[in-house]
């Protein structure tokens, strides 16, 4: 891998020694898997180009059929070891669609062998809230191209939706004979005329209760038949979310979502002594044909009705190359019955009681990982995943799926890269075979270009996943792409486009008894109301997941609804209440896990202190410990991270620390910039202005608040308008300009009655105009919208209108 003499490299604080095999930090030895040893030192010594994966895989395995995963996760292992991130990159930068380059700047020694390592490493510098943050340097994002933390965003549902739909979206495997027709034998192609819909209802049952199962069993195991034999079916937890969600007293489920000519398939399954006899029931599309199977066997004798009625309908039957195992096939469909019943600890215990050798069967593991991801085990369900992928043939189905599945939680992860390189996989795999998990990989495709900022490609991604999806027939999967454009609209400062597709996206979910995906899209829904100043719809929005104990399994999820509850509260004004959340979300939630969510609690409890007017150098004190990479990286909402960098600086103006303001100041500024649009570039001047005003630059302030005013406007988002036009006004009030402060107020005075921050800046202006009974009116419509929150500048100096 190296050449004959031997070289010592040094980076950072970091020390390699590739002969040794050694790398150091400072003073202290770290281990490394070989792999990932060996892959740090091949780009350190190759660090003057760009290295393709074909031939780093090459290098470090010294073979050929090592996945694009396996070189993923060591490249994870690196980035580990060095401290680096997928979104940071300041020594392992991803050449997108290439691979990988080391750019670390690197000096190269030749050792004596005895060479001593001495320590570099400083230790972190500690203080009070006054103390300068500890915040990222805006040189790390810029050198990965854009700044973390900026297109990661894409709102809750846009990750949140991905990772359920893996488990949700593609059903659960059939049984061994499934999976092995779909990889290794040609679907024939549909007759003329047959490519509607065709959907299969739970089976009435009439056999001892512990043959239960069989309702969606049956169901199950008849539609994926049918959707291997090249008829468009939709699955199973579609039809099974339009039962459960049902509601009118005879209303056809899904009435309002089901194509007028759908194919509907009744299956009826009985046992007459030791026979077992299903029968099928299709009418539709002028057809009323039945179909019976017999076999001492249920499940043989549903295969032999489904063979039966594909002939009828003009299909060959599927030609599986083995029969199916028996005890395997059963297992699955047991376990599919459970999950599809949203039984997931049955479905567990099912799998965990079985006997080894079907424990061990890769589509087992696939179904409990599955499990494992919705209930928010996101490290022990890719463990499983990333084992199972050594075992699948690499032109499974099944390894299609199981990528879809590892990808989604590396999207869960802020981990686009992975994510990218998992789903491509995915997508090769897929081809030709599954159009749901290949629907999956295309929007997994499309979310994570959207994360990466190519939104281009992003858009054709998500076209391609939603033809897939209802060429499948699958409703929930179509859901997901269209509340994934939602989000888009969000990241594109589009929330009053965003607000009517959701609603499109809340009723659909519903309709298909989807609780998850729907609690994801009130949550989104809530966020882009607050935008819009629509607090009371907010309000009503985050309302409906409660209580969520009955509607959400995943605990990930749950505090995540907690955290967003919190928001609105806050910002109705009541205060209390939010506080209360927040404090059960720092006590509570797992700082591992949740550590994204946490870091949001902290952000918020800033924000409700400085509104509260709480002491400035507590409230500096709780911004800076929300100030975390975490915050920064946060995928649901970009604007906590700076605004709450804002509150802090605010309260470090006001206690009196306007030095180191003014440093953190030019870094918030420079975050802002690297790279530009109008949202960033208007809050970058509100930063300048507030702080030339603290400086005592009032004509430069005015200068930079008007500038940022101009920018803020041109997005017409009703919540940021306000936030920097209301500072703006005071300042020109304090500045004896009442000529222009009213200007200003005259363009957000339409959100006087429902905004106490316009409602207080419209009394300043009566009060500095001496209208006093205006001023009083205006003054008490402030106080009654504020709640708890205290009027800004009532108890602060004049040369601080923020």
């Amino acid at each position: 891998m190296g050449s004959m003499t031997r070289h010592v490299y040094r980076f950072g604080t970091f020390r390699l020694d590739a002969a040794a095999r050694e790398l150091w930090s400072g003073a202290e030895r770290l281990v490394v898997p070989s792999s990932a040893f060996d892959c740090l030192a091949y780009l350190v010594e190759h660090r003057d180009r760009a290295i393709g994966r074909d031939e780093l895989i090459a290098a470090i395995w010294g073979r050929s059929d090592v996945t694009d995963t396996q070189l993923g996760q060591a490249i994870v292992r690196v980035r580990g070891a060095l401290g680096d991130t997928g979104r940071e990159q300041q020594f392992v930068r991803t050449v997108p669609r290439f691979g990988y380059r080391f750019v670390a700047e690197t000096t190269v020694e030749t050792p004596i062998e005895s060479t001593s390592v001495r320590a570099t490493e400083a230790a972190p510098e500690s203080g009070s809230g006054l103390a300068p943050a500890a915040l990222p340097a805006p040189a790390a994002a810029a050198s990965a191209g854009r700044p973390a933390g900026f297109r990661v965003w894409l709102l809750a549902v846009a990750i949140g939706l991905l990772a359920l739909a893996v488990a949700i979206v593609l059903g659960w495997p059939a049984g061994r004979q499934a999976s092995n027709v779909a990889g290794s034998t040609a679907i024939p192609p549909p007759v003329a005329g047959s490519g509607a819909l065709t959907i299969v209802w739970p089976a009435s049952v009439s056999a001892p209760a512990d043959w239960a199962w069989l309702r969606l069993g049956i169901m199950d195991l008849v539609a994926t038949r049918l959707r291997t034999a090249g008829v468009p079916t939709m699955p199973s937890d579609n039809v099974v979310g339009l039962m459960r969600a049902q509601t009118g007293q005879g209303e056809a489920p899904g009435a309002d979502l089901i194509p007028a000519d759908a194919l509907r398939i009744e299956p009826r399954v009985e046992q007459d002594a030791t026979t077992w006899q299903v029968r099928l029931h299709a009418t539709g599309r002028g057809q009323d044909l039945i179909a019976v199977g017999a076999s001492d066997d249920v499940l043989s004798a549903a295969r032999g009705a489904v063979d039966s009625l594909l002939i009828k309908l003009g299909h060959a039957p599927p030609l599986g190359s083995e029969q199916p195992q028996h005890a395997l096939e059963e297992l699955s469909q047991r376990v599919n019955a459970a999950s599809l019943s949203g039984q997931n600890a049955l479905a567990e215990n099912l799998i965990q009681q079985a006997p080894a050798e079907l424990r061990d069967h890769p589509e087992i593991g696939w179904m409990l990982a599955n499990i494992e991801l919705r209930g928010g085990q996101y490290a022990k369900a890719e463990q499983r995943l990333t084992q199972l992928l050594d075992r699948v043939p690499t032109t499974s189905t099944l390894r299609g799926k199981v990528l879809n599945t590892l990808a989604a939680i590396y999207v869960r992860r802020d981990q686009p890269g992975l994510a990218r390189e998992a789903y491509q996989e995915a997508e090769r795999v897929l081809q030709g075979h599954d159009d749901s998990a290949l629907g999956l990989a295309y929007l997994g495709l499309g979310l994570t270009a959207e994360m990466e900022g190519r939104g281009d490609e992003a858009t054709t991604r998500l076209g391609q996943a939603r033809t897939k999806f209802e060429g499948a027939g699958n409703l929930l999967g179509v859901a997901h792409v269209d509340a994934n454009r939602a989000s888009i609209d969000l990241l594109h400062y589009r929330p009053g486009d965003a607000v009517p597709r959701l609603l499109d996206v809340e009723r659909r979910f519903s309709r298909l008894g989807a609780q998850e995906e729907l609690t994801y899209s009130r949550m989104m829904l809530a966020r882009a109301y607050l935008q819009l100043l629509e607090t009371d719809q907010a309000l009503a929005a985050i309302d409906r997941c409660w209580p969520l104990e009955t509607q959400v399994a995943n605990e990930r999820q749950r505090w995540q609804a907690i955290a967003v509850r919190a928001q609105v509260l806050a910002a109705v004004g009541r205060l209390t209440e939010a506080d209360a959340l927040l404090a059960q979300i720092r006590s509570q939630a797992d700082a591992g896990q949740d550590a994204a969510t946490r870091a949001v609690a902290l952000a918020l409890a800033a924000e409700i202190a400085a509104g509260r007017g709480q002491p400035d150098e507590e409230v500096a004190r709780i911004a800076q410990s929300a100030l975390s990479p975490a915050l920064e990286g946060f995928s649901n909402d970009r604007r906590l991270y700076p605004l709450t960098w804002m509150v802090r600086l605010r309260a470090l103006r006001r206690a009196g620390a306007t030095d180191v303001a003014a440093a953190e100041t030019a870094r918030l500024v420079a975050w802002f910039e690297t790279p530009s649009d109008d949202w960033r570039s208007a809050w970058a001047e509100q930063a300048k202005a507030e702080q030339a005003w603290r400086e005592g630059g009032r004509e430069q302030a005015l200068r930079h608040f008007e500038a940022a005013l101009e920018r803020i406007q041109r997005l017409g988002i009703p919540e940021d308008t306000i936030a920097i036009a209301q500072p703006y006004v005071l300042a020109l009030i304090d500045s004896g300009d009442t000529e222009r402060a009213g200007a200003v107020v005259g363009r957000i005075a339409a959100w006087g009655e429902r905004d106490f921050r316009v409602a207080w800046a419209q009394a300043r202006l009566y009060r500095a105009l001496d209208r006093p009974a205006a001023a009083r009116q205006a003054t008490e419509r402030a106080l009654q919208l504020a709640g708890e929150r205290a009027l800004p500048g009532e108890r602060r100096t004049s040369a601080d209108p923020s």
